[in-house]
């Protein structure tokens, strides 16, 4: 059992990221490894992370889906958890795949809200504290867990300026904030209104400016077919197939009469500030899905050629058919066929008693 263990804890290890841009999710690390409720094991464990992950993937339609985990300190002493356990937190820590706070620096609650405000990640949490953004709540269903909606108010646009800027961290060998040549840095905490690190609660250093980026994603049926980013100054372009060599071609994901609606080069996608804009260049035409919200019934707004239009954190593209482009941390609702690929999978049956469908 222990060998299974390890490995779905290396599957986990591959989900994990400090990089907003690259992550689907944030959440406290110390409040998910205690919801015993969701599999009806011992008090604390590690690998129940990896349902939440899998929860986040099922929920965006997304199999490769990354989580931001934030953890306090005290959890490298939690008595209920393992010594393995707690060596396997530290090594993620130190390689910065996730984010351990020190001394000086917010409480791990805090600073997922933080980092969820700043960047626009949905919130994976029991208790929103009154965090106003978008949140879920794990809980167990089907054999599972999936995510249930806590708040989905307005909140800051993604991404916030403090994300276009890079920093460095006084401690050499910082995980997050190390040198000049790390790429996709964590938000920097914005204590008392001076930029510092999280881990160690020192003033970080400003060395300039750093494009700021966004993810979006190509859903075909609402699963993610590809997720991309969309960075300040390096417009996309999405076609048949793109003349520009940083285009996404998504003529696999075409059947022949998508072929032959579908532009070489069918909408170009802007990002400046928090703005983002999409441009039709087809020869047909696309549709902009808009929603306010999850639940609303999108508003059908045909762009001819040369057309531009804000492109919202609910709003979508559809090219054609069920082919459609979003944000790529905001689900377009349930999906016929969820995402491959948990990292549950295999699991020992020993360490994971999985409620029955509720």
């Amino acid at each position: 059992m222990r060998f299974g263990i390890s490995h779905v804890l290396d599957a986990i290890e591959k989900k994990l990221t400090t990089d907003p841009a690259a992550a689907s999710a944030v959440l406290d690390l110390a409040e998910v490894v205690r919801m015993a409720d969701l599999d009806g094991g011992r008090p604390a464990q590690l690998i129940r992370l990896g349902l939440v992950v899998d929860a986040v993937a099922r929920h965006l339609g997304d199999g490769g889906a990354s989580v931001y985990t934030v953890a306090d300190r005290a959890l490298l002493s939690d008595i209920d958890l393992t010594a393995n356990e707690k060596i396997v937190i530290r090594r993620w820590s130190d390689d910065g795949k996730i984010e351990v706070i020190g001394t000086g620096g917010p409480p791990a609650t805090a600073r997922t809200r933080e980092i969820a405000a700043l960047s626009g990640l949905p919130l994976v949490t029991r208790s929103t504290g009154g965090y106003p953004g978008l949140a879920y709540g794990p809980v167990a269903h089907a054999g599972g867990v999936a995510l249930r909606a806590l708040s989905g108010g307005p909140g800051p646009h993604a991404p916030a300026a403090v994300l276009g800027r890079r920093w460095r961290c006084p401690e050499t060998q910082c995980p997050s904030f190390a040198g000049t040549e790390r790429r996709g840095q964590p938000p920097a905490h914005l204590g008392g209104g001076v930029p510092r690190c999280a881990r160690h609660g020192a003033p970080l250093a400003d060395l300039g400016p750093v494009p700021r980026s966004l993810a979006l994603a190509v859903r075909v049926k609402g699963v993610v077919w590809h997720r991309f980013l969309v960075t300040e100054g390096g417009p996309v372009v999405i076609g048949r197939s793109p003349e520009e060599s940083t285009g996404i071609g998504i003529g696999l994901a075409l059947d022949e009469a998508g072929l032959r609606w579908v532009s070489r080069n069918h909408v170009r996608l802007e990002l400046r500030g928090t703005a983002l804009t999409v441009t039709d260049t087809s020869t047909n035409g696309t549709v902009l899905l808009g929603r306010d919200g999850p639940a609303q019934e999108p508003r059908r707004s045909p762009l001819g050629r040369g057309d531009s239009a804000p492109l919202g954190e609910w709003d979508r593209v559809e090219l054609y058919g069920e082919l459609e482009v979003g944000w790529a941390t905001r689900s377009v609702g349930p999906v016929p066929e969820g995402p491959a690929g948990s990292v549950m999978a295999e699991a020992p049956t020993q360490a994971m008693r999985l409620p029955g469908p509720g």
